[in-house]
């Protein structure tokens, strides 16, 4: 296996990679909006925020799902945030639903830190 500048003596090599974004959600419907998947056949490990920065009453909910799977509670209403660290994550999504009048969006701040050896 590859080492990261040759200087390192160990087998295996530890990366952390932190991604940060903005994304504007309606209601999908059920349908998840994938925002990453991992095409290598690391086990990949980390920590999931999602801040919901819309309208407290007009705006969507944001909904975490996992390797194409809710998480159960992690529902963000305007206004709100949440974390969780999973382990053996292959994509990561965002369910958005409801919001008055039909059609609303929620600025919907992402954040991840993915970690794995290689």
């Amino acid at each position: 296996m590859a080492q990261i500048g040759n200087c390192c003596n160990d087998p295996l090599v530890g990366v952390n990679d932190a991604l940060c974004f903005t994304i504007d959600i309606a209601d999908t419907t059920g349908t998840p909006l994938v925002l990453w998947n991992d095409a290598t056949t690391f086990v990949i490990n980390g920590t999931i925020m999602v801040e919901n920065n819309g309208t407290i009453g007009v705006s969507p909910t944001a909904a975490l799902t996992v390797n194409g799977t809710p998480i159960a509670g992690f529902i963000v209403g305007p206004g709100e945030a949440k974390s969780v660290t999973l382990n053996d994550i292959n994509s990561i999504g965002i369910i958005g639903a409801g919001g008055t009048p039909a059609g609303s969006t929620a600025s919907v701040k992402v954040s991840f830190s993915l970690n794995y050896k290689f």
